[in-house]
């Protein structure tokens, strides 16, 4: 799994929850059974109490911010990446479905 995902915490100096937050990733990681290579990163936002997450696959880029205290990213952060990662999958699918029925109309 490690040359398939890549995690990067940063602004975090407390190493038990840097664990738990990349075991709960790769967990949903697991559990979502996306292919390809994937690219996690979470660190500080620029604006104070928030916390930015993108991610970076084949033919996904996306990012967003959560405002929570940092002991709560390992519980928080496996919940938005599934949400969002399902909704993207979902918009994708729903394209492709509406480009296949263009086509058959075409021919």
């Amino acid at each position: 799994m490690s040359e398939r995902l890549t995690i990067v915490v940063e602004g975090l100096d407390d190493e038990s929850i840097v664990t738990e937050l990349e075991t709960a990733v790769r967990e949903s990681f697991n559990d979502l059974a996306l292919p390809g290579p994937w690219h996690v990163v979470v660190r500080p936002s620029h604006v104070g109490g928030r916390w930015d997450f993108n991610i970076k696959g084949l033919d996904v880029r996306h990012a967003m911010s959560i405002a929570v205290p940092p002991r709560l990213l390992p519980s928080l952060i496996p919940q938005r990446l599934t949400e969002s990662l399902n909704r993207i999958v979902s918009r994708n699918v729903e394209a492709t479905a509406q480009r296949m029925l263009t086509l058959r109309r075409v021919v």
